[in-house]
């Protein structure tokens, strides 16, 4: 995952003026998105992928506050980190005190003076990153901890959501920055995960704009003909826009489910698999995006 900082704040110019302080005192390695609106903060908190939310407590231009925008970090992203910034801290402490304790919080800096605020904001953001985020055994224990809370929660619902943000998180460690998730295609078909294929790569440039993802949470359940058959129609519908899919799944697939997809893999549209054997691989990878070519080469042939 990059170190991508999301500024959350209902006020546009606390936004703006830390956003650009940020961007002036940060070295280049860092992405900054930023959101005031209360659609546009729901709407970044359940979709974008970053490594640390800089949130404002009080909200009193909308029905959220910063306690519910935290919680459901925590659900939506195992991930990301919270910097709280707030003149009324004290006030919210008790709400939050059991997100600090388990490290989900990891400092809370009072607004003041912003030359003395924006430099401990700075401070705080460098350390994490430095002290935490740069260590790739935190990385890779971080996804064996967000798989294995997929593959052992028992309600059927959770299980799909939680490996849906486990694969999500997975590609965003890769350095695609654009997920979003549960879309509905021109057919009224959902598709689970929509990956913007932004990367600055020629091994990429084939396969369009986006990457469709299927996600499948069926340990005791193979992957078989007619599921590929159906997601094979969802990747037909986007026309030029995608040329890859990709059906992740964390139990296996049928021969002929199998068979089918290399067949279909001379043509434009290409589906590869993403199962236990894969995910252990790419966990565990010093280069996950290389890995993931690797696995692509090995699955689909070329036009």
């Amino acid at each position: 995952m990059k170190k991508t900082i999301l500024i959350i704040d209902d006020e546009k110019v606390q936004v703006e003026n830390l956003s650009r302080y940020l961007s002036t005192h940060l070295t280049s390695d860092y992405h900054i998105l930023t959101a005031y609106e209360e659609e546009d903060i729901l709407d970044k908190v359940n979709n974008a992928y970053y490594s640390l939310a800089i949130l404002d407590l009080r909200m009193d231009n909308y029905e959220i506050d910063g306690i519910s925008i935290a919680e459901k970090i925590c659900d939506t992203n195992p991930f990301a980190k919270i910097l709280i910034t707030s003149a009324f801290t004290g006030e919210f402490y008790a709400s939050f005190k059991d997100m600090i304790l388990s490290g989900k919080i990891i400092d809370t800096i009072d607004k003041g003076p912003f030359e003395v605020f924006g430099e401990e904001v700075r401070s705080a953001v460098e350390s994490y990153h430095t002290l935490y985020f740069d260590s790739a055994d935190s990385i890779k224990n971080a996804l064996l901890e967000s798989y294995a809370e997929c593959k052992n929660t028992e309600d059927t619902y959770q299980k799909g959501v939680k490996f849906e943000q486990f694969v999500a998180f997975l590609f965003n460690n890769m350095g695609f920055d654009k997920i979003s998730r549960r879309n509905i295609d021109k057919s009224r078909n959902e598709v689970d995960l929509i990956i913007r294929n932004d990367l600055e790569d020629n091994f990429f440039d084939k396969f369009g704009k986006y990457f469709l993802v299927e996600c499948k949470n069926m340990p005791l359940t193979n992957v078989d003909k007619n599921m590929f058959i159906i997601f094979k129609n969802k990747l037909e519908n986007t026309a030029s826009l995608s040329e890859l899919g990709i059906i992740a799944t964390t139990g296996n697939f049928t021969k002929t489910a199998y068979i089918e997809a290399v067949r279909e893999s001379s043509k434009n549209k290409k589906t590869i698999f993403l199962t236990n054997l894969h995910f252990e691989r790419l966990i565990k990878s010093i280069d996950r995006l290389e890995t993931f070519k690797s696995f692509i080469d090995e699955q689909v042939k070329d036009n």
